[in-house]
């Protein structure tokens, strides 16, 4: 075989192996794959993920195989009516850290305490990984196991029973506030032959008792309910020492009147109540306030009169709350419970914590209702009063003057204790020796220093309007800083501590939690960003950094998050309602690897591009794209041996086939497992029947190689090569190429006959 000849063998095999090469190129390295799908494994091989397309035709990423969940602690168990509450507390047993791939813990009950788990027993699912609390309804006693599932479906160690628990028994001590209403009472239930003499008086009457007012928080679906529509309304956290407000936006193009319908209470003419209700208004609010009011209404619903509770607003300022009494005028059946915003162009407004309680009803009077202001001066006189009816806790303070107490009427024994106030005593007469310890009480003190003595009293302040310091305002039990202009600046309370700057942005400290956070918002109170420590386990403290919300990726809600958690780091971008939803670039860190990349988990598209460092090893997930500067001479790639390496520089591994599909060595030495194909090298065949015998017959064939010296090679498939002799013969006398260009050449053939034959030929450009 000729020089030429294994030349031409060579260059077939090296086709071939960069064939088979091309159709193994890893998927890492920007393959595509159709109608398949990408295993992944552990280190161990054991099959961890399937993503591309799953067995039942469907396409996505399925996780399975994976490891058992740990064992959660047992459920804690409390009878309630019809059935067991089950409380889990969200941790596992022995201490062990819930897994990434945790999806929930399944509740199991059955009337044996060895019963094992299975589809027969479940009752329930918990989702969240905080614990809770969900009911087993039951009418006997069982025992309860909990059991947790991971994402791929792999259950855990069943945890120990709890039980036997059965349902609460239903008696008068067992029955929950409120349970038992008007329509649970069969009509005429309770008649007065059921009613003990003398049993129902204004104090057991629900006069200035019960809160009229339905969802006062607006925490409930009657609320949504009654703003579904109106585009100005909206519920808003967090509200005033409440989960939720009520808000609403003030911006009309004329003057508007904003307001929502609560409720509708029969009342009776005469009927009074009380009113209250907790409100703020922002900066650029214009209306004359926020309030709440009765409107009252006839039988036809015709308005007979209002009752109102409101004040000036303090525009920008904390929550404060108004408050009244009303009364129903003549002929009214109807009091309408409303809540408004009155006469806005602009601004913002908030309501939470409405109350509506009745004092007067149908002749009868609530519990402490009268008091002095409801009775008309002189209205009661000696002869209305039974003996001994009027004591002196009876009589207010300064309602007896002298000139109402006969000469020396008042000795010694008639005065109680602390009955003399300051007023009542002549400048002087009392000295610092006259006063024992702990002997002044009081509201105010005004001028002077008080040194070395405990001041007890209901309020302080340093000015009754304006810039001022107070102390326990409005019994509050807070202490509030206001600016020049009376606009409440800082708070000192339970609630912690709260700064207001000049503009109206805010900074909270909230020690209300396990551990205290700090929130930053804007003065429209419309964003926030939050530094918070939560605790996942037990005594842990991790870190958290949060973003106001801002709209991205098709949502209005997205923010940046950066959390320290136990003995992990993470930087990302997520939905503040749906920390599921990641889109954007993160970085992850751990005890054993930091993967730095992009991640999209709306899709399975293949658009996650990832970085991941662990001892020794990078892995890259994704197609790589090296773009070296403009006019930089140095490699594109570029890859160095290191000191005593023996491996290769470079391995071309297929996972599909477990073989290596291109190996470079130290040396140099190529060793490829497909087809080589390159641009400045063509083969071929042609067939060419000679027009006669002995005559040169010439074929043209086409390509299209790279390289500026071109070099062509032919031969000729036969078995009598070059034959002249004897007279007859059919071989071959030679074959021979001419007219070489980049694209085309001339093939010759001459035989001894005109039989067709195939001839093989190659280009090589260089």
């Amino acid at each position: 075989m000729t020089s030429v000849d294994r030349l031409a063998l060579e260059v077939a095999r090296l086709r071939r192996e960069v064939a088979e090469m091309r159709k193994g190129q890893r998927v890492a390295h920007g393959a595509t794959v159709e109608d398949a799908a990408i295993e992944v494994r552990d280190d161990a091989g054991s099959l961890r993920a399937i993503v591309g397309q799953q067995g039942d035709g469907t396409t996505g990423i399925q996780v399975v195989n994976g490891p058992p969940p740990p064992e959660p602690t047992p459920p804690i168990l409390t009878s309630v009516l019809g059935g067991v509450a089950a409380s889990w507390d969200g941790l596992f047993a022995g201490g062990a850290v819930i897994p990434l791939d945790w999806a929930r813990i399944e509740v199991h009950a059955a009337a044996d305490d060895a019963f094992e788990p299975g589809p027969a027993t479940l009752v329930t699912t918990i989702e969240t990984a905080q614990g809770a609390t969900v009911i087993v309804p039951t009418e006997t006693p069982v025992y309860v196991r909990l059991l947790a599932r991971s994402t791929s479906g792999t259950p855990s160690i069943p945890s120990m029973a709890s039980g036997p628990e059965g349902p609460a028994p239903v008696v008068s001590t067992e029955l929950l506030d409120g349970i038992v209403t008007e329509t649970k009472l069969a009509a005429e239930a309770v008649t007065a032959a059921k009613i003990k003499l003398g049993a129902v008086g204004a104090d057991q009457l629900a006069l200035g008792i019960g809160n009229l007012a339905p969802d006062p928080s607006f925490e409930g679906p009657r609320t949504e309910a009654l703003i579904d529509g109106l585009p100005d309304w909206t519920l808003v956290t967090p509200g005033s020492d409440s989960p939720t407000a009520l808000h609403v936006d003030c911006t009309a193009t004329a003057t508007a009147w904003k307001n929502v319908e609560l409720a509708r209470l029969p009342v009776l003419p005469g009927e009074r109540h009380y009113l209250a209700l907790d409100y703020r208004v922002s900066a650029d609010f214009d209306g004359t306030g926020a309030k709440v009011f009765f409107r009252y209404e006839d039988e036809v619903g015709v308005v007979t009169g209002w009752g109102v509770a409101d004040e000036p607003p303090v525009l920008g300022g904390p929550w404060a709350r108004v408050t009244a009494q009303v009364m129903a005028p003549p002929e009214t059946v109807v009091a309408v419970l409303v809540v408004e915003a009155s006469e806005v162009t602009a601004g913002e407004a908030w309501f939470d914590n409405v109350e509506v309680r009745t004092l007067v009803a149908g002749g009868m009077v609530a519990a402490g209702t009268i008091t002095a202001a409801e009775i008309a001066a002189l209205s009661v006189e000696t002869g209305h009063l039974v003996a001994a009816a009027v004591s002196a806790e009876k009589i207010a303070a300064e309602a007896v003057t002298a000139e109402k107490i006969a000469a020396l009427a008042v000795t010694t024994d008639k005065l109680d204790a602390n009955a003399i106030t300051a007023g009542k005593i002549a400048a002087g007469s009392v000295d610092a020796t006259a006063l024992a310890a702990d002997a002044i009480t009081g509201k105010t003190i005004t001028g002077g220093e008080v040194n070395g003595a405990v001041v007890t009293g209901g309020q302080l302040r340093t000015a009754a309007s304006g810039q001022r310091i107070t102390l326990n305002e409005g019994n509050q039990n807070k202490f509030i800083l206001y600016n020049a202009a009376g606009v409440a600046i800082g708070e000192i309370s339970y609630r912690g501590l709260g700064l207001q700057g000049t503009s109206g942005a805010q900074i909270w400290l909230n020690p209300e939690a396990t551990y205290p956070y700090l929130r930053f918002t804007n003065a429209a109170l419309t964003n926030g960003a939050v530094i918070n420590v939560v605790e996942n386990t037990p005594g842990s403290a991790n870190l958290g950094m949060n973003s106001g919300t801002f709209t991205g990726s098709g949502y209005t809600n997205m923010k940046w998050r950066t959390f320290m958690g136990e003995d992990f780091w993470a930087a990302e971008r997520i939905r503040d309602n749906q920390q599921a939803i990641l889109v954007g670039g993160r970085i992850f860190m751990d005890a054993t690897s930091a993967t730095f990349g992009y991640v999209d988990a709306t899709t399975s598209t293949g658009t996650d591009a990832t970085i991941r460092c662990s001892p020794g090893v990078i892995t890259h997930r994704a197609r790589l794209s090296v773009q070296p500067a403009s006019g930089s001479a140095e490699s594109s790639l570029y890859v160095q041996s290191g000191p005593g390496q023996t491996g290769n520089l470079l391995s071309l591994y297929n996972t599909t086939a477990a073989a290596y599909r291109m190996q470079v060595d130290l040396a140099g030495n190529t060793s490829i497992a497909g087809t080589l194909s390159t641009g400045n090298i063509a083969t071929g065949t042609v067939t060419i029947t000679p027009s006669a015998a002995h005559t040169p017959t010439s074929a043209s064939v086409n390509f299209n190689i790279t390289g500026s010296n071109i070099r062509a090679f032919a031969t000729a498939q036969t078995t009598v090569p070059g034959v002249r002799s004897p007279v007859g013969a059919s071989g071959v006398t030679g074959v021979g190429v001419s007219a070489i260009t980049n694209t085309s050449m001339l093939v010759w053939l001459n035989r001894e006959n005109t039989t067709s034959t195939v001839i093989h030929w190659m280009v090589i450009g260089s």
